[in-house]
């Protein structure tokens, strides 16, 4: 069984344009997403999938592989299946190109979880709401879960009548890192948007929506992606002071 990183990347996102080539302490996004990947063990292959030609030449410089893509996909899933028969993996991680916080260690947790569990044909990275106000921060994707991690439903705001501390329970937050296998993948590609998906603007809803399973994976962290320009400033702000990032920093080549 094959697995390899695939990294979705555009320019024109709605919320923060231009934020995959935004600098952080000196090295654009995408570089620092791009090389925590690189230092998966063993070190899966990986590549940066892209409508820009300005990312392209970027990622390029610092030796990324990279793959030109069609300008009409809607998300990164559309992306990625486009180029499924190039690559010819069994399972596909798919790594957002704003989880520039992401911890290697994750990453490796989710590949062999994918590759050891033939129940599921979808995997995503979870972790526990740490804030109340993140229940109903849109910016935040949430989850509800059985006991076994499998993923009920996902939204953008709660639809819990329960008081916001006592939803920090049971609500998870969903990161944009997730597994989906060669055969499901294509299956997702080729059939119609949900209308769940569509109107939440969430993705992976399409594999629920369509009849199919997703695991959580659960990781202890709960660090932000960058969606918009208070993300950035809070990420930044982690980059300075968290002593676990700025392990992962020095171990870049």
């Amino acid at each position: 069984m094959t697995i390899g990183i695939v990294i979705p990347a555009r320019l024109d996102s709605e919320r923060l344009p231009g934020k995959v080539l935004k600098d952080f302490l000196g090295i654009p996004m995408i570089e620092h997403v791009w090389r925590r990947a690189q230092l998966t063990n063993p070190l899966l292959e990986t590549v940066i999938a892209t409508d820009s030609s300005e990312i392209k030449k970027t990622v390029e410089k610092f030796g990324a592989n990279c793959i030109l893509t069609s300008k009409n996909h809607k998300n990164g899933l559309s992306r990625v299946g486009e180029i499924v028969d190039e690559l010819k993996w069994d399972y596909y991680l798919v790594l957002q190109a704003d989880e520039i916080l992401i911890e290697p260690k994750s990453l490796n947790l989710l590949a062999k979880t994918a590759l050891r569990n033939s129940k599921f044909q979808f995997f995503n990275l979870i972790t526990k709401i740490e804030k109340m106000e993140e229940i109903d921060d849109v910016n935040i994707v949430k989850c509800l879960t059985r006991k076994d991690n499998s993923i009920i439903t996902m939204a953008r705001k709660s639809n819990s009548i329960a008081p916001q501390i006592e939803q920090m329970k049971y609500i998870n937050k969903i990161c944009g890192v997730y597994s989906c296998s060669s055969h499901l993948l294509k299956e997702l590609v080729d059939s119609t948007a949900q209308i769940i998906e569509s109107l939440e603007s969430i993705e992976q809803m399409r594999v629920i929506e369509i009849g199919y399973n997703i695991l959580g994976v659960p990781i202890g962290i709960n660090y932000p992606s960058v969606n918009t320009l208070s993300d950035a400033e809070a990420v930044l702000k982690i980059l300075n002071i968290d002593s676990e990032q700025q392990k992962i920093m020095k171990l870049y080549k």
